[in-house]
């Protein structure tokens, strides 16, 4: 009795065994029609994180405009219909491409313009200084700002003109001050080659002073609360990380509060 239900069971499973390699499917379907990996559905669409959007996406971008009788200049529309300007001298042989890293914190209050020095660089094709001619970089400025004032369909105010100079630019910026009180109302001083002159920049509403973290900063930062204390409305402010000829990676953090600051 217990032979044959052990045959039974043995006969039993071999059946099933059977019938499971040879099984089709159901309806009559042919396996080879079948795709031959399967399709994984399609992920849903989600939103961009804050996280990944640009901070200045709803900003205009840093374009070309031309100038009147010499290369374009660097531009950077005001955000809403403010008339303000912001202008800014580059260093000692370079170029203003730097901008657009901070740009969108001067695009709050007016519209950056960053022209080119006058002088080319020997062996540094696109790079230029800045002349001596201190009048003549007025007029160049004055002119520029015309011209893209036409360019952009907005009348732009030529005598509330705040000044942004790195190294030579800064040196530049100061001197123009001095010269020219009936244009420019206020000045971002940046790693200048010595410490800024009150005697320069005590016409100006507000001046904001900026040495690189890796720089010699003590006099610089003195000569900021000497300006504030003698009735120049003035700030230093640090760039982290920064040695002479960088503005580090916080920039455009510490000038959207420079810019703040001056533009108020």
């Amino acid at each position: 009795m217990r032979r044959l239900l052990v045959l039974s069971l043995l006969v039993g499973a071999g059946g099933a065994l059977w019938a499971l390699r040879h099984a089709r499917p159901a309806g009559g379907a042919e396996p080879e029609r079948l795709p031959a990996t399967p399709v994984e559905p399609a992920a849903p669409a989600t939103a961009p994180s804050p996280e990944a959007r640009a901070p200045d996406a709803r900003l205009p971008e840093v374009r070309f405009v031309p100038i009147s009788g010499e290369a374009p200049a660097r531009v950077a529309p005001a955000q809403g219909d403010s008339r303000r300007v912001v202008v800014y001298l580059h260093g000692f042989c370079s170029d203003a491409s730097t901008i657009a890293e901070w740009a969108p914190a001067v695009q709050r209050h007016a519209t950056l313009i960053a022209p080119h020095g006058e002088l080319g660089c020997a062996g540094q094709p696109g790079h230029f200084r800045w002349g001596n001619d201190i009048r003549f970089t007025d007029y160049r400025i004055q002119r520029a700002i015309r011209s893209v004032g036409k360019a952009l369909g907005v009348e732009l105010a030529q005598s509330d003109v705040t000044l942004a100079g790195y190294s030579e630019g800064a040196s530049r910026a100061e001197s123009l001050a001095w010269l020219f009180p009936q244009h420019y109302r206020r000045a971002v001083l940046m790693s200048g080659p010595a410490v800024p002159a009150f005697e320069k920049v005590r016409g100006l509403e507000r001046v904001a002073v900026l040495r690189g973290g890796r720089e010699y900063r003590r006099t610089y930062r003195l000569a900021a609360e000497h300006f504030d204390k003698a009735g120049v409305s003035a700030r230093f402010w640090e760039l982290p990380g920064a040695s002479h000829g960088e503005l580090g990676p916080e920039a455009p953090r510490v000038l959207g509060e420079v810019f703040d600051f001056v533009e108020r």
